[in-house]
């Protein structure tokens, strides 16, 4: 389980990532100014501030009334210009830490590779008649990036500097280099282009420290006005530490400290083993492309898969924030979309793998942020709805803000087509599925009790009070399907309409895993009287003209028939309501079927998605499909999956997809290789857990089922 390459990174999209889930960095490779690109996941623009809509309640009722008239386009506009909060903050990248080195020969037998069974990387090559080696990989016991640069004779000669396109001071030293930084004030997300500084440094932004300090060097070093100069050595060890403070002895040698990581990262990586073929031995990039051709290289999906649950553990540990829109790998000033937590799809389908693939230690991120964003969404409920419990839209930044986000930076109305992705008051429920999912994977009456109940309670006590009675049935009114738009009776586009089916399934599952965490727990709860009277009551999904389940609560014509979300199929997946339905499975199946023929599954997570359904819906053949069209189209060189640009996503609900073509879990029903493939003829997989605590060894031989253990 090794990426590999015979050549440096030419861009970002092909550099090798490590992380210990909150520090990570992005390695090229370089042999004569070798650069890393460095992360810490706290560092964001911005400061916290109330970013809710003090008006949008007053407002609420117009725009219901004028859904119930099929006015559309005046429901819109109502929203935009008087219910919108402000944009959210940015990610920030750390800097660059650059080794320069004075090779003037020629450079042979390169190598760089990524070795996913240890989460170390390492940069070999000759020149000048001396062998060369880097070493680097980020410990999550250490709480730090450990650098280990050799030469076969003291022939090791570079430069040490750092910079970064925030406000920073480096100071050179004799022991390392010392760096004190400012995030700004704000940013601007990279859409929007309406300011003349879509940057504002001030003193508001949050201040960090970062250091990159010898641990060992049997050479010279020498101080200079903008960098650290080591000369004549063989053997130098470095240590980057950046807002936590590293946690090692420094009495520890460089290879018992990168045991005790190896160790730690083992604990987590080593449970889930896959083998679908042999490994061919080419550099990933040749492979890869060897796929785009149409050559067989099962392995290569097996590749893909450790690497999801890699990127996972690097991304995601106890103590850390969750992965974001990139992990924690971002490079840009104003990243894509911010690099922020988007929640109507991508950050959900970062976790979708961490129960079935065996990592649920990377979860507790998730969990923290899930609670803090309750408490912050009570607030927004209250303000934007006059709702009781919390409510969180479709964006989330390292300050928690709840507010539909559209508005932007000092302006006092949102962007034109900002309601068709920020008027969606379904994203903190949505969020609550993954703790009631933990349980049932994990059952821990304490969990239950402590975390998934609290929580649950304040989404359902939202959507209790969201919802409303509209010619005899509860409905929900203003209500989008995520970034999509249908065209009303004058051709205009628009995304406000009544009932869309996800927000049905949202809420029918939030309803019933609120009650069944009561029923296990022995609660008799105030509110379950009021969860039942609008269930029995809740509008109904519905099937269009063509048996496709429709989107919205009419038969609307789609602007885009291709749309790259598939929010109306929740029910089928990731919810389990429409297991069992033939009524609405069938919908599902002509719907997927309608996106697809018009070109649907065009990103890396939007694919990923379409490989789960055709995993869930038993159809092997396309779930590879889909899964080869994921690798084919939709990866970059160094196996990150690209939106495109790159979004991690697309790994994370792949390696989910791979699992759930092996093994599924469903309202009570196991099923053992659900969605087989012919492509994947003979293999086994062990480790992968199903419900109740429970963990499944399979082996197939020849398209057959050979063996399979539960324990």
């Amino acid at each position: 389980m090794k990426l590999f390459y015979t050549k440096p990174a030419m861009k970002w999209e092909e550099t090798l990532p490590i992380g210990n889930g909150s520090l990570g960095a992005m390695i090229w490779g370089e042999t004569k100014r070798e650069c890393l690109g460095l992360n810490e996941e706290s560092l964001w623009s911005g400061y916290y501030r109330d970013k809710n809509n003090h008006k949008a309640s007053k407002h609420l009722e117009e725009c219901r009334r004028l859904v119930e008239k099929e006015e559309y386009e005046k429901a819109e506009k109502v929203i935009r210009e008087t219910m919108l909060g402000e944009y959210n903050e940015s990610y920030m990248p750390l800097g660059n830490l650059y080794f320069t080195f004075n090779h003037t020969e020629d450079i042979t037998n390169y190598k760089r590779t990524l070795d996913l069974d240890h989460s170390v990387s390492e940069v070999s090559y000759q020149t000048g008649g001396h062998s060369y080696t880097r070493e680097y990989f980020s410990s999550y016991p250490g709480k730090a990036i450990f650098i280990k640069l050799q030469c076969d004779s003291p022939a090791l000669d570079f430069k040490i500097s750092f910079e970064s396109q925030m406000v920073c001071k480096t100071e050179y030293t004799s022991v390392g280099l010392n760096i004190k930084g400012t995030c700004p004030e704000h940013v601007d997300p990279s859409y929007i282009d309406i300011h003349e500084n879509p940057i504002i440094q001030g003193d508001k932004g949050m201040k960090f420290h970062a250091e990159c300090n010898v641990l060992h060097c049997d050479g010279t070093i020498e101080e200079e006005e903008q960098c650290i100069s080591i000369s004549k050595a063989s053997v130098v060890t470095l240590v980057f530490s950046a807002v936590k403070e590293p946690e090692f002895n420094p009495a520890m040698s460089y290879d018992e400290i990168k045991e005790i990581h190896i160790k730690d990262y083992r604990s987590l990586y080593e449970k889930v083993e896959l083998y679908l073929g042999e490994e061919i031995n080419l550099p990933t990039d040749e492979r890869l492309e060897r796929l785009r051709k149409g050559e067989k290289d099962n392995d290569l999906y097996a590749l893909f898969f450790q690497y999801g649950r890699y990127l996972l553990i690097s991304s995601s540990r106890e103590g850390s924030l969750p992965a974001n829109l990139q992990g924690i790998w971002s490079w840009q000033f104003r990243a894509p979309w911010s690099c922020n937590w988007t929640t109507n799809i991508n950050a959900q389908m970062n976790y979708w793998l961490a129960q079935s693939c065996n990592l649920k230690e990377c979860l507790p991120p998730y969990f923290e942020l899930v609670k803090k964003l309750c408490e912050e969404g009570k607030k927004t409920a209250k303000i934007h709805y006059n709702c009781r419990g919390f409510v969180h839209h479709h964006n989330a930044d390292y300050w928690c803000n709840t507010n539909p986000m559209g508005m932007p930076y000092g302006e006092d109305h949102g962007e034109k087509e900002a309601v068709t992705w920020s008027m969606w008051p379904m994203g903190g429920a949505w969020l609550t599925s993954e703790l009631f999912r933990h349980y049932e994977y994990n059952p821990n009456a304490e969990f239950l009790k402590n975390t998934v109940y609290p929580v649950l309670k304040e989404a359902a006590l939202f959507l209790i009070d969201w919802l409303y009675e509209y010619e005899g049935s509860y409905v929900t009114c203003p209500s989008t399907s995520p970034e999509n738009m249908f065209k009303t009776s004058t051709g205009d586009s628009c995304a406000v309409a009544m009932s869309s089916a996800m927000d049905l399934a949202i809420i029918r599952e939030v309803f019933g895993n609120f009650k069944r965490t009561c029923e296990i727990l022995k609660l008799d709860d105030e509110i379950l009287e009021e969860i039942s009277e609008r269930l029995s009551k809740l509008t109904p999904f519905k099937v269009g003209s063509k048996g496709q389940l429709l989107e919205w609560n009419k038969e609307f014509e789609e602007c885009e028939p291709g749309h790259r979300h598939l929010s109306h199929l929740y029910g089928m997946f990731p919810g389990e309501l429409f297991e069992g339905d033939k009524v609405l499975t069938e919908a599902c199946k002509k719907s997927l079927s309608l996106r697809l023929s018009s070109g649907s599954g065009h990103t890396g997570w939007s694919c990923a998605w379409i490989i789960n359904l055709f995993a869930v819906l038993g159809d092997g053949e396309n779930a590879y499909h889909f899964l080869n069209t994921l690798l084919t189209r939709s990866t970059y060189e160094n196996l990150w999956s690209a939106h495109p640009p790159f979004q991690i996503d697309g790994n994370f609900g792949g390696a989910a997809g791979l699992a759930n073509m092996l093994v599924q879990d469903r309202n009570g029903e196991i099923k053992i290789l659900p969605a087989m493939p012919s492509q994947f003829d003979s293999g086994y997989v062990k480790g992968l857990r199903i419900k109740n605590g429970k963990t499944v060894d399979i082996k197939w031989d020849n398209g057959e089922l050979d063996t399979y253990r539960i324990y």
